[in-house]
């Protein structure tokens, strides 16, 4: 089997892992399930050859498990900053900075953010995500992205619905 295939089937496995993990509405829920995703997302870039996108997604595995644990400001602080560094190291092109703005992002998001705010900056630096798929061709990538995008929107829609819920209730 060649790296591409064994890349390319690791991008679908992190894509199916992302339709469940970007469904739930409890952010630890969200969180534990983001670590199987960025595992599967770090060997596929790997394979992939991408330096990259390899590196951002061993560090999102990381931040994401130390992120359950701790919610330091410094501790999000000194993960975008190593995010900076490594980027900075590593860029050949200009597509090289999109994995790096997007982890920088998602760092924000589960250190700064909760409910709705960390799923909009979610969305965001899947956007980032997206075009740096796009362009590596990865197609787990690219529908991985897609789903983050549409399930944060529909999720975004159900935490809402839910504070009316909760606002009528209370009235």
């Amino acid at each position: 089997m060649s790296f591409e295939i064994l890349g390319q089937a690791f991008g679908i496995f992190a894509f199916l892992v992302a339709i469940y993990s970007f469904t739930h509405k409890n952010d630890f829920k969200l969180k534990v399930s983001l670590i199987v995703m960025f595992s599967f997302q770090t060997a596929h870039f790997f394979f992939l050859g991408s330096a990259t996108g390899t590196i951002a997604n061993a560090l999102n595995f990381f931040r994401t498990i130390i992120s359950i644990r701790s919610t330091h400001g410094y501790v999000g602080a000194s993960f975008i900053l190593l995010n900076i560094a490594w980027g900075a190291s590593n860029v050949n092109g200009v597509i090289d900075v999109f994995p790096i703005f997007g982890a920088c992002i998602g760092t924000y998001a589960i250190f700064y953010a909760s409910g709705i705010k960390m799923r909009k900056l979610f969305i965001c630096g899947a956007v980032f995500w997206l075009t740096n798929n796009i362009y590596l061709g990865s197609i787990g990538g690219v529908l991985l992205e897609i789903t983050v995008i549409i399930a944060n929107g529909l999720t975004i829609f159900r935490l809402k619905k839910d504070a009316i819920k909760e606002s009528e209730a209370s009235s």
